[in-house]
């Protein structure tokens, strides 16, 4: 008798027909939109795709899965809004709180019809999904019963995520539109914080790294989270996240809606506690986003226009946030100025703080005692499907003692100089500067990352001693390659794209393998910053499977890429030996002529980058003399030296093309001094 009493209060409290009624009546399109919109979207797309080898798919986001995903933080979005219409509107307000229904209740009798309206459509979808797969004879996927289960579970915590996000927020938010406005703010301002944060960190902080924040940000973000969903599905990890903070919503939906006063719909802010953080929060993204924006479009030389975008961001972001509180222009007033001389203060005191010198970041440099290891060059990844996947990184890392130390040593002196920040504007490129990423294991299991860009003529001793260590060209040159198992090479001629021959001999790939890791490894400074392009290129195809799980994460298979550069002796001369060289090299009997260009680089102040350009010549910009030479000692000479691309501000360069008896022609370029005597007499004859 007990227990019937008690289910008879519990149903009529909790489970009021009426309500349950009135909403499904009123709302209940919303849960058929989302059934509908997600049959046509996957099982619809399963039947229907015809494709003559079968794809086997281990998640169902595989297919259509950023529409799928769109919907998920779509459209219980518009439930949330749709159903606690009632709380932002006076009318509808003063109505449902005048039913002899105590909050928590009526808040449980649309949280539930919310429920219904989410969970129904996905696992009815999930269903069809399911018996379509089995009834279909020629499927054009192919995927078990776990697929389903896991999409099913996927889609229901991020649509429950989305809409207890949207309930929650319209709690302490009194408009409808800013409360949809203000979820999606929230799910994007980790990604605006980390990004334009990081800029500022970046441009003020000495050795910041540029992707500290970068990899992996997207995925914190559940609308930016969709650019990768169907090469990576989420995992149980990233779901019992999800499905945690949505249980802490729904506690703080009801202690804020027990909380919440009636009068406050149609207010911008329902909470005075909500306001400073309101205000707070839209001014400091304001301030970065202007801040950013200034700094990226600064010029040369300047140093204070991101401290100006700064200000005027701090202006335009404390006025708008008052204009949004208030529902109004009209916020004038004796205490505008003193509030937002406060809010500036703070802004610019979590501003200052991590960038100040007193806090020890930028002249933190381990002693050699204390690394563990070191690595040059950062993280590295390969592209495969439309996503970035980052390799093993041990192999990339040293524990040799004595290039801990040259690096180290490197890092001191570049701390020591004091070297002024870079400006981080679009296409800054700064003469004779080199980029540096440096990263220790530390023994006491801490990681500690510094980045620079520093110029190549002040440190070239430092750089010397650790660029002439094997652990640094190891990891500069991916030697490690070439160490494992090589399906076939590729060798194309630098000086005719034409020319290309293949290995596949097993015994020639081995040799041909151990002569380019010895010469890679035993080259010297100097061939390292040649400013000459390189004899031919070698691309190394990976044999796989079996070389797969040896070299790259996650089993996936690329080739890599290799230069043969002029200084390489003994490697081309093995090439000579098995009669590959004649069929890269050009001889100068397969020119006509070479003609020549002269072209002026005169732009002080920017920096502009000189490479074999065929439009300058075809084009013959202005009408400039060209030279022409049949002289075929002058083209033998030519075919012994190219150019690389370089950047300068004033120089004097040759644009050269190389026209050939048969095939395609090729485009070259050499600066003033490259010239032979030779070359200078034609020149100077005409």
């Amino acid at each position: 008798m007990k227990w019937r009493v008690l289910g008879m209060i519990f149903n009529r409290l909790y489970f009021n027909r009426g309500i349950l009624y009135q909403n499904f009546r009123q709302h209940g399109w919303l849960g058929l939109v989302y059934l509908l919109l997600l049959l046509l979207s996957l099982p619809l797309t399963i039947g229907t795709t015809y494709r003559e080898n079968a794809e086997e798919i281990t998640s169902l986001f595989q297919v259509r899965g950023e529409l799928l995903w769109f919907f998920a933080i779509s459209i219980p979005v518009v439930m949330g809004l749709f159903l606690f219409r009632y709380i932002q509107a006076g009318g509808p307000a003063d109505l449902y709180h005048s039913l002899p229904l105590k909050r928590k209740h009526l808040l449980t009798m649309n949280l539930l019809t919310g429920l219904v309206m989410i969970l129904v459509p996905i696992w009815i979808t999930a269903g069809v999904t399911g018996w379509v797969s089995t009834i279909l004879e020629e499927p054009a996927y192919i995927f078990d019963g776990t697929a389903v289960w896991m999409w099913g579970v996927t889609m229901s915590i991020i649509s429950l995520f989305m809409f207890t996000l949207t309930v929650a927020v319209g709690m302490c938010i009194g408009q409808s539109v800013l409360q949809g406005l203000t979820v999606y703010g929230i799910c994007l301002i980790p990604i605006v914080f980390l990004g334009v944060f990081g800029l500022h960190l970046n441009r003020y902080l000495s050795g910041f790294p540029n992707d500290k924040f970068e990899f992996g940000s997207r995925d914190i973000s559940p609308i930016l989270r969709i650019s990768n969903l169907g090469y990576v599905p989420p995992d149980w990890g990233e779901l019992g996240i999800y499905a945690a903070m949505t249980v802490i919503l729904v506690v703080l939906t009801y202690i804020f809606y027990r909380k919440r006063h009636v009068e406050s719909a149609t207010q911008a802010i329902t909470f005075r506690m909500v306001k400073p953080i309101f205000r707070f929060g839209f001014m400091f993204t304001v301030v970065l986003i202007s801040g950013a924006y200034f700094t990226m479009i600064e010029p040369n030389g300047s140093k204070y226009w991101g401290v100006v975008g700064y200000i005027i961001g701090g202006i335009a972001g404390y006025l708008g946030a008052e204009m949004i509180i208030r529902k109004s222009w009209l916020i004038w007033g004796r205490s505008l100025l003193p509030k937002f001389a406060v809010y500036a203060g703070a802004v610019a005191l979590v501003l200052y703080v991590p960038v100040a010198d007193w806090n020890g970041y930028a002249s933190n440099v381990p002693t050699s005692d204390r690394v563990e290891k070191v690595r040059i060059g950062g993280e590295h990844f390969t592209y495969v499907d439309n996503q970035y996947i980052k390799i093993d990184e041990d192999r990339f890392y040293s524990t040799n003692t004595g290039y801990i130390d040259a690096v180290v040593t490197l890092h001191q002196k570049i701390v020591d100089s004091d070297l002024s920040l870079r400006p981080m504007g679009v296409n800054r490129v700064v003469h004779d500067e080199e980029e540096v990423r440096i990263d220790y294991q530390l023994k006491n299991g801490e990681k500690l990352s510094r980045q620079y860009f520093i110029p190549t003529s002040r440190f070239q001793e430092e750089l010397m001693n650790m660029k002439n260590w094997e652990d640094y060209k190891t990891t500069r040159y991916e030697t490690y390659f070439l160490d494992g198992d090589v399906r076939n090479i590729g060798i194309r001629s630098g000086y005719h794209r034409d020319r290309t021959v293949f290995i596949t001999n097993l015994q020639l790939i081995r040799e041909f393998k151990a002569l380019l890791k010895e010469e890679i490894l035993e080259q010297s400074y100097e061939d390292q910053l040649s400013p000459w392009e390189t004899f031919a290129s070698v691309e190394v195809y990976m044999n796989f499977p079996e070389s797969s799980s040896k070299l790259l994460l996650d089993g996936v298979n690329r080739s890599a890429t290799y230069e043969i550069k002029p200084s390489y002796s003994r490697l081309i001369e093995w090439l000579k030996q098995n009669k590959l060289y004649d069929q890269l090299r050009v001889s100068a009997d397969e020119i006509t002529t070479a003609q020549f260009i002269k072209q002026e680089i005169n732009s002080p102040g920017n920096l502009k980058m000189v490479y074999a350009d065929p439009q300058f010549i075809d084009g013959n910009p202005q009408s400039k003399k060209m030279i022409v030479t049949k002289n075929k000692k002058i083209i033998s000479e030519l075919l012994q030296r190219q150019r690389a691309d370089f950047y300068t501000e004033n120089d004097t360069v040759y644009q050269i093309k190389l026209n050939f008896i048969r095939g395609q022609n090729t485009y070259m370029m050499l600066r003033e001094d490259d010239l032979t005597e030779d070359m200078r007499a034609i020149l100077l004859d005409n």
